[in-house]
């Protein structure tokens, strides 16, 4: 059995796109979990990593533009350091991620280095966390 890190951890990346319905979001939650699994992260760290899905969900959900099809799309990024989150949505024009309710504190309490990002009628907000070795 070769050990996590006795080998260079290949870096690639794989997407998921949901409809932009709060019943899918189970479906992120899920595959967030198994990119935190594979990207060597501590289980306590994949569950929080499914918290701070879950509340970018909330603040992305109430943005989206229903004159397109709506729909979440979720970027997964491992690398040798760990694993990013990134949860995009096509929003209405001038939408912009709610910073002053209890989602936000919860996802910046997370991963303090929270991003959000907007760029051509996308909101995007990108978390993420570091596997444990690359801590040290």
């Amino acid at each position: 059995m070769v050990h996590p890190g006795s080998t260079p951890w290949p870096s690639y990346g794989t997407s998921l796109q949901v409809p932009a319905h709060p019943d899918f979001v189970a479906a992120i939650r899920a595959m967030t979990r198994s990119m935190a699994v594979l990207a060597d992260v501590s289980l306590e760290d994949a569950e929080d990593l499914q918290m701070a899905v879950d509340e970018a969900a909330i603040l992305l959900l109430p943005l989206v533009d229903d004159s397109v099809a709506p729909a979440l799309s979720v970027e997964f990024e491992l690398g040798a350091d760990g694993v990013v989150v990134r949860l995009s949505a096509a929003c209405r024009p001038g939408a912009e991620v709610d910073r002053s309710g209890m989602p936000w504190a919860m996802l910046v309490a997370i991963d303090p280095a929270t991003a959000v990002q907007s760029q051509d009628g996308r909101v995007a907000i990108e978390i993420s966390r570091r596997r444990e070795d690359q801590l040290r």
